[in-house]
């Protein structure tokens, strides 16, 4: 597994290699990576906290702050909107963007420049579908 660091100073793994994965190996890897992004926020310092707890940790916070946003135009677009302004720690320059979907599987390698921007422009979109595939059932909207 190769690791590279980006200019935000996340970290990105080689899953993927230079094919795309079928979508339910690659969601897997995007769960990982977005679980790892939560590990640096403040309150996880100096602990190593349960991927239960880092879930929750996240759909507390985007409830808490984006509850109201939930209602005006679904839980889908809120999401998107609030990753939209970097409320955690992934991936936002467009290189960066066209790498981790490289690692992570779900493109091939040097993608086209059409498939560049579609990735880019559906970035935030695509990042708010994998968080709540792992949403927990149990987590109300505040």
């Amino acid at each position: 597994m190769c690791v590279k660091v980006c200019k935000n100073g996340l970290v990105i793994y080689n899953k993927g290699g230079n094919m795309a994965l079928h979508h339910t190996e690659y969601k897997q890897n995007y769960k990982e990576y977005i679980l790892d992004c939560l590990k640096g926020e403040d309150c996880f310092i100096d602990k190593q906290p349960t991927d239960e707890e880092l879930i929750n940790y996240l759909f507390d916070r985007f409830n808490s702050e984006y509850g109201w946003s939930i209602e005006r135009q679904g839980k889908q677009k809120a999401m998107a909107d609030w990753l939209s302004g970097l409320a955690i720690r992934i991936a936002f320059y467009y290189e960066d963007i066209i790498e981790l979907a490289i690692e992570m599987g779900s493109i091939d390698a040097n993608p086209s420049d059409q498939l560049t921007k579609k990735v880019c422009e559906n970035y935030f979109t695509f990042m708010a579908n994998m968080i709540l595939s792992f949403e927990p059932k149990s987590v109300e909207v505040a």
